[in-house]
């Protein structure tokens, strides 16, 4: 279900309302320390009044406090109730008065939820927390021993290499432990699947690297990655195999229930989701086979669970994550915003790598259809006409200014700073709207649209082009067309340990590295 959230500006600036409304007596950010079952735990309040016995923590939220779903609301209140226990540990105090403080940022109106706790219930339940938390930490320790002491040892499962293949694999093992970017072009046929998916594993140790993505262009590829892994597990000696290997697909490959929405009101496996994750995660973790798509949806359903959502979630914590090149490079990439999270030490390896660049360029181009706007204009809501009709005149603002031939489209040399501020206008009503009422998948695709037309337009430079075409009345279209995605690429090329693209056609290599944004000193 979408429910939309202040920016991130927008929260700092409620926070800030909040802090400085409280006067005399407040303290902002206040820092807490403690230890807690051999943990060292540390965070900053957000407001505490020493002289009423008061923490507060506040979260910000735009529209109906209802949205705000069941597990978001647990995990502000254990977060406030942590700090609590911290905070009477620290000071020495008996009780607290707890509140949590929902801040509407559109309305400017707070919405207080206060209890009152004892320092010993508090201290407890952080001490469950915790003890649940190293636990799970020490698990993932252990595994994590185990899986270097496996790769160390990783046997090939061959006899011998191909003609070539070992040459490939030693420069593929260099290249990782040294932290480097490779454009490697090998002929067909060489066996380049498992020529570097084998020495990236064996380098994981000795690189310290945390985590392998092996990335594809097509799901044949994906699946030849899928076999390579389950070919090395069987030439090893051991049958104890501590490498948690994660097939990542496609949402609509994965979804059970593709009639329904995502969200606990309509599809069955959402409802409860959070409360059965932990389970399923447990047996996903301990699973001795490859997280593959059939045994991810066995768990899940042995759960009741989302599959695709449960692959989420497992992303986090396996070894390998075998995945289409968006996983990635797309804007709102999972293992981008995972590498960032945790400071991962990642070895990125890109098959048909040649690929990349048409891929690229289809992630940081977007559409803008004046159609889509007109259908819903018939039929706005009250509140949100005036937004579309500013919008609808702007587009007819733009075809008379281009004066369009139907049959060929038409290159500007800058985007329409008219219709750029009516979609500005009319992203922030319909976020409004939306807050306010029940859910319109028209309009959300209309937002979700003009969002992503306003991302890439402030970010618009010469590496795009603003195609406007006209194919008759009311079907005009605006396209930001990137050709050179090297600016958008190069952030998550420099996020990650070690980087290996590898194709049969990677020539000339200086072509691949300017329209790709790798570095300077790639080999």
């Amino acid at each position: 279900r979408y429910t939309p959230a202040p920016s991130a500006e927008e929260g700092i600036a409620g926070h800030q309302a909040i802090q400085s409304r409280r006067g005399y007596g407040y303290k902002s950010e206040h820092l807490l320390t403690g230890e807690c079952m051999g943990l060292l735990l540390s965070g900053r309040a957000d407001i505490y009044n020493p002289h009423r016995g008061r923490l507060e923590e506040i979260k910000t939220h735009r529209g109906d406090l209802s949205r705000i779903r069941e597990h978001q609301r647990a995990l502000h209140r254990a977060q406030l109730r942590a700090y609590g226990a911290l905070l009477c540990r620290q000071e020495n105090r008996k009780t607290l008065e707890l509140a949590l403080i929902y801040y509407d940022t559109g309305r400017d109106k707070e919405t207080p939820v206060v209890e009152t706790a004892s320092a010993e219930e508090l201290w407890q339940e952080l001490e469950t927390l915790c003890s649940h938390y190293k636990a799970w930490a020490e698990q993932e320790e252990h595994h994590r021993e185990q899986r270097n002491v496996l790769l160390s040892g990783l046997r090939f499962p061959f006899p011998a290499f191909r003609p070539r293949q070992r040459q490939l694999a030693e420069t593929v093992y260099k290249n990782s432990v040294k932290s480097g970017t490779l454009l490697l072009e090998a002929p067909t046929g060489l066996g380049k699947t498992l020529g570097t998916l084998f020495p990236a594993l064996m380098a994981m140790p000795a690189a310290g690297q945390d985590r392998l993505f092996y990335l594809t262009c097509r799901n044949t590829a994906r699946q030849l990655a899928m076999d390579a892994v389950a070919r090395l597990r069987s030439a090893q000696a051991a049958q104890h195999w501590p490498l948690r290997t994660l097939e990542l697909v496609s949402k609509d490959d994965a979804c059970e229930h593709p009639d329904k929405a995502c969200h606990g009101d309509s599809c069955p496996l959402a409802k409860g989701f959070f409360d059965r994750l932990p389970d399923a995660r447990a047996e996903a973790a301990q699973s001795e086979g490859t997280l593959d798509q059939h045994t991810l949806a066995k768990i899940a359903a042995g759960h009741d669970i989302c599959p695709y959502f449960l692959a989420q979630e497992m992303a986090r914590w396996s070894d390998v994550v075998i995945g289409d090149v968006n996983r990635l490079f797309d804007q709102s990439a999972l293992l981008h915003g995972l590498i960032r999270q945790n400071s991962w030490k990642a070895s990125v390896l890109v098959d048909e790598a040649h690929n990349l660049v048409d891929r690229g360029r289809g992630m940081y181009s977007v559409r803008l259809d004046q159609q889509r706007l007109l259908r819903i204009k018939k039929t706005a809501p009250k509140p949100l006409k005036s937004a579309i009709d500013r919008t609808a005149r702007a587009w007819q603002s733009l075809i008379r200014d281009c004066q369009a031939d139907t049959q060929s489209p038409e290159f500007l040399e800058t985007l329409p700073t008219q219709l750029l501020g009516a979609l500005q206008a009319m992203v922030s009503n319909l976020t409004d709207y939306l807050a306010d009422n029940p859910p319109d998948l028209a309009l959300q695709e209309l937002l979700f649209e003009s969002v992503a037309f306003m991302k890439l337009a402030d970010s618009f430079g010469d590496h795009s082009l603003c195609e406007f075409q006209r194919a008759g009345r009311g079907r005009a279209s605006l396209t930001i067309q990137n050709l050179i995605p090297a600016d958008f690429l190069r952030e998550r090329f420099e996020a990650a340990h070690s980087v290996l693209l590898f194709s049969a056609t990677l020539s000339p290599g200086v072509y691949y590295r300017d329209l790709l944004g790798l570095p300077e000193d790639s080999r």
